[in-house]
């Protein structure tokens, strides 16, 4: 590749994190956010491509306008998403997708059809509190309510997920996250950095099953679609429950790595 085209396309991924970075901070998000939302959107949109190198710290920090401290924690949500890989003196580059991220440790989704891996490009979410029983009780215990986290992902192939975690508000308590914060980023590491704990495993449980209509609805998901519900028990160090999470993945769209 000639040096003007590398630097045509430097300036151009420039515009669109630039772009990218002054709407989400219109829209509420603090600047860390907002560069966070627009290098996984210039990632999963394959604007950047597998083994792509951005640019140096301190070029997107003069470029964006930001300070080398908010490049750097974005860049480590993103690494969390196990779409970037870091090295010192090496920089940092996109991501190959062949391996799983230390950061990923349920399973990874691809496209039926082609292998693809599945990638998310925008994402709803609600904080909530409820008392509705369930399979959570099993791992949580039966508590009054419940913290609850709703995603309407959208990504791929414009294929929708559905996705619920649940914690002891207790543990996560409410107003120690906000929608805007976990949008496009790895949950669980977001929550252990502010907590200062770490989960320790996981155990999953995937089965076809009938979904009640109203759930699938409230993702935004097809009624007549054959939906695989993906459960996730989660727990600490120390041995405490950490969450339960649910997803209600297309059967026919999705296939699992785990």
């Amino acid at each position: 590749m000639q040096k003007n085209d590398i630097a045509e396309g430097e300036n151009k991924l420039t515009r669109l994190l630039r772009d990218i970075l002054e709407r989400e901070i219109r829209q509420g998000s603090n600047k860390r956010n907002a560069l966070r939302i627009a290098l996984v959107w210039a990632i999963n949109s394959d604007l950047l491509e597998p083994g792509a190198r951005l640019p140096p710290e301190t070029v997107l920090a003069r470029d964006l306008g930001v300070s080398l401290g908010t490049v750097q924690a974005a860049l480590r949500q993103v690494q969390d998403l196990g779409l970037i890989e870091r090295r010192r003196r090496d920089g940092t580059r996109v991501a190959e997708g062949t391996a799983f991220s230390p950061a990923i440790w349920h399973f990874r989704m691809h496209l039926a059809k082609t292998g693809e891996q599945f990638r998310i490009m925008q994402q709803q979410i609600d904080i909530q509190q409820s008392a509705e029983q369930g399979r959570w009780c099993d791992h949580l215990g039966t508590l009054p309510g419940y913290l609850v986290i709703r995603r309407r992902i959208e990504g791929t192939a414009g294929i929708r997920i559905g996705a619920e975690m649940r914690f002891d508000p207790a543990l996560v308590p409410p107003q120690l996250i906000s929608a805007s914060e976990l949008r496009l980023t790895n949950l669980r590491t977001v929550i252990e950095q502010k907590l200062k704990i770490r989960a320790a495993s996981a155990t999953h449980n995937v089965r076809y099953e009938d979904v009640d209509p109203r759930v699938l609805a409230g993702f935004g998901l097809d009624l007549e679609q054959r939906t695989l519900r993906v459960e996730a028990r989660t727990v600490l160090t120390d041995g405490r429950p950490f969450y339960f999470q649910t997803l209600y993945v297309p059967a026919d769209l999705i296939e699992l790595e785990f």
